[in-house]
């Protein structure tokens, strides 16, 4: 299991220590510290957009109710929402301004889910980035730790792998990754840059080899930032589910996760199924 290093104990160390170094911008001049006005909102009391329901939510007090199966489906019979921690805070998209990554857990029916979003702070205000960072499942390990690191939010959670791990296991594989925002996205920073979705290697085997450029995006829509320039690539590695004949083209999706192989490097990104086949 990971070691989970107290956010406060850091943040306050990380401070003194940037307060005694002196640190300075490349002319000379005082680097200035981030804002940390969001501290003060009140993610308690606010509207949230909840990714497994696909439906907004305003929490009172931390938490919120409903019963109306119409506005939560799927979760028959009702479903209820809870902060799951205390914010964790940092600059996660380089304006200058502390952000915040907080944990929603949603419940209902057969329904169990966990989900870490950023908050940017926007114009005196918190606003939220509808993706998750990360999310469980009923099915998953609960989500190792969220922590706050420079530039943005450590993850560190368990891959499950759909083929090999059942619901009982809930996935064996560790993980770790930096999310940060980019031109409004939120994406993976480090180890490599790139979409938040894992590039499993254990999924992406199957090899395709497009005639023509391709263009790597963090994700499946032609707004998001680009991996890196568009460039041909020795071979991209997909998943059986992205190539099976016997899944309807309509179902198949605009785009895939892709391993893209370039000598012996391998880049992660979403590409349009137009590109590759």
């Amino acid at each position: 299991m990971f070691a989970t290093v107290p956010r406060f104990v850091t943040g306050s160390l990380a401070g003194a220590l940037l307060a005694m170094s002196g640190c300075s911008s490349p002319d000379g001049s005082p680097t200035p510290s981030p804002s940390r006005e969001i501290r003060d909102f009140d993610f308690a009391n606010a509207e949230w957009f909840d990714t497994s329901a696909a439906e907004t939510v305003t929490l009172e007090h931390g938490s919120a109710k409903r019963s109306d199966d119409a506005s939560i489906s799927p979760m028959d019979g009702g479903g209820s929402w809870k902060l799951l921690d205390a914010p964790r805070f940092a600059d996660a998209d380089g304006d200058g301004d502390e952000d915040a990554a907080v944990g929603l857990s949603t419940s209902g029916g057969q329904s169990v889910n966990a989900a870490w979003y950023i908050w940017l702070w926007r114009d005196g205000s918190a606003v939220q980035l509808q993706k998750p960072i990360v999310s469980t499942t009923r099915c998953d390990r609960p989500i190792e730790a969220v922590t706050a690191v420079t530039g943005g939010f450590e993850v560190r959670a368990f891959l499950f792998h759909s083929d090999k791990d059942n619901c009982g296991g809930g996935g064996v594989v560790p993980i770790s990754y930096v999310a940060g925002v980019r031109d409004g996205w939120p994406v993976r920073i480090r180890p490599t840059y790139g979409p938040l979705a894992t590039c499993n290697p254990q999924e992406l085997i199957v090899p395709l080899r497009p005639v023509g450029v391709v263009q790597l995006r963090v994700d499946t829509d032609d707004r998001a930032p680009v991996v890196e320039p568009a460039q041909k690539y020795d071979s991209l590695l997909v998943s059986e589910l992205a190539v099976s004949p016997y899944i309807p083209e309509e179902q198949k999706g605009d785009w895939v996760l892709a391993r893209a192989a370039r000598g012996d490097e391998l880049v992660c990104g979403y590409v349009r199924m137009d590109q590759i086949l």
